[in-house]
């Protein structure tokens, strides 16, 4: 089962392959001090959180889980070719419909236009994934079946 941080590793290495022409990064510990040195733009790959249902198992603990990513899209040029609006169509693009590794295809959930400062126009994009969270159960530690008794139902 792939961890959090592959997923998020996964899913950078797809920008990068997708987009080469755009910096693709994970996003910065501390945003307010990031700067964009890229003469087009770049791609911030963040991991805001899972949502989890209830276990689907009576014996052990196996939940689906709901992955999800958001693409931060920074760039100089707001419209035409190459602008943010254009990579917003890009990152669903390379996102939607590909596979993260043991998850369920990524789907898009929204996106959002959060400004420009400084010259640098701001998108998001908030995709979406399943997967399984199952236990780290320890092996060998329940009682094993030694005897099995047939009944007939009435």
């Amino acid at each position: 089962m792939a961890t959090t941080l592959q997923i998020i590793d996964a899913v950078v290495a797809r920008l990068k392959a997708k987009l080469p022409q755009l910096a693709v990064e994970y996003f910065p510990d501390r945003p307010s001090e990031y700067r964009l040195n890229h003469p087009k733009g770049a791609l911030l790959v963040s991991y805001p959180g899972s949502q989890f249902d209830g276990t689907v198992d009576i014996s052990y603990v196996a939940q689906p889980r709901v992955v999800r990513l958001s693409v931060a899209v920074l760039l100089r040029q707001l419209n035409g070719k190459g602008g943010a609006v254009d990579v917003v169509d890009d990152v669903r693009r390379a996102l939607v419909g590909w596979r993260p590794p043991d998850c369920r295809k990524v789907q898009a959930k929204a996106e959002t236009f959060l400004g420009e400062t400084a010259g640098i126009w701001q998108y998001t994009v908030e995709l979406t994934s399943q997967c399984m969270l199952v236990e780290d159960a320890d092996v060998d530690t329940e009682s094993p079946l030694t005897q099995v008794t047939y009944e007939e139902a009435p």
